[in-house]
């Protein structure tokens, strides 16, 4: 497996990252036998990413990980997770992220956390922060957890309005974002190239020239660049809108992008594995997985390398 640098933190992270998130649902809602054995078969593969959040499942995804770490005790492995700040919070910013990340190690058995992330989008509306709440009191308190050994390193969840996340990507007080970025909205990797959806303005690059680790997030769209596939037992039945698009949208992008599927790849998962993987700038792309064998497809496609330019664009040209 493919290991890159996570922006300038020094930390090491595999091309394709374990999802312990709600969308695949294997941590969250899976057999605890089967978690086990992913995890396993993930190191095994040189898997060196895993996130997770204390939003997932309502902490059972950090306490399924933390359950299967404390059994394996793996080295050289990067775990982050994430703290959300609701309205009440910001009266207390700083006591309400020391609370959520004490009770996320609690839940993982950790004593220090690799990696921390806002988990709110960053911009206006609701249970939004502003980038001057989050470059200021929230930065405050992230640069003391890590001063105190809490925590190695903090990031933002590359959510909300494209200048306010710009805006705290161009700061240098990041280590990381992740990015919504996929073949039914290219735009954090290709700016102008959003299909419809919200135009992410090159993020990646963006964060790239300053050092800032990358993480990709819904490389398939919470499934829709799958194809119309039965929903998984594990998998979220949540299909709302994300980086400007709804389910149904990406949907009907994935049907456009068949023939490309069918001509340069080894079916739409491949496609779209590949496509975000392997967009210059990423460190990491998280995939959610709802069984095993979700995973070791995943594990195939990224050893299989990049897409074809000519593959490549074709998404864009559709965008």
């Amino acid at each position: 497996m493919e290991q890159r640098s996570l922006g300038t933190t020094g930390l090491r992270v595999s091309a394709l990252g374990f999802g312990c998130g709600a969308v695949g649902g294997l941590m969250v809602r899976g057999d605890p036998a089967e978690q086990r054995r992913a995890v396993v078969s993930a190191l095994e593969a040189g898997i060196t990413y895993f996130d997770t959040a204390p939003g997932y499942g309502d902490g059972r995804s950090e306490e399924n990980l933390g359950r299967v770490w404390r059994d394996l005790r793996p080295s050289g492995v990067v775990v982050g997770t994430k703290f959300r700040l609701d309205g009440a919070d910001l009266r207390d910013i700083d006591g309400a992220i020391c609370r959520s990340l004490g009770a996320s190690l609690a839940r993982l058995q950790f004593t220090r956390v690799d990696l921390l992330q806002v988990h709110n989008q960053i911009g206006s509306g609701d249970r939004a922060l502003p980038p001057e709440i989050v470059l200021g009191p929230v930065i405050e308190t992230l640069h003391r957890l890590r001063e105190e050994g809490s925590i190695g390193h903090f990031g933002i969840t590359g959510m909300g309005d494209t200048a306010a996340l710009l805006r705290v990507v161009d700061s240098g007080q990041i280590a990381s974002t992740q990015a919504y970025h996929n073949a039914a909205n290219p735009s954090a990797g290709y700016a102008g190239r959003a299909a419809g959806g919200q135009d992410f303005a090159g993020l990646i690059g963006r964060a790239r020239e300053r050092g800032v680790g990358v993480i990709v997030i819904r490389p398939l769209a919470a499934g829709a660049l799958a194809g119309d596939a039965p929903v998984h037992p594990n998998a979220s039945r949540e299909t709302g809108a994300m980086g400007g698009t709804t389910f149904a949208s990406n949907l009907s992008r994935a049907e456009h992008l068949s023939a490309l599927a069918t001509q340069y790849a080894a079916g739409p998962v491949d496609l779209a594995l590949r496509f975000a993987m392997f967009t210059p700038g990423v460190s990491t792309t998280i995939v959610g997985f709802s069984e095993m064998r979700h995973l070791e497809q995943a594990i195939r496609v990224a050893e299989a390398g990049p897409l074809p330019e000519v593959a490549i664009q074709g998404i864009l040209a559709a965008a």
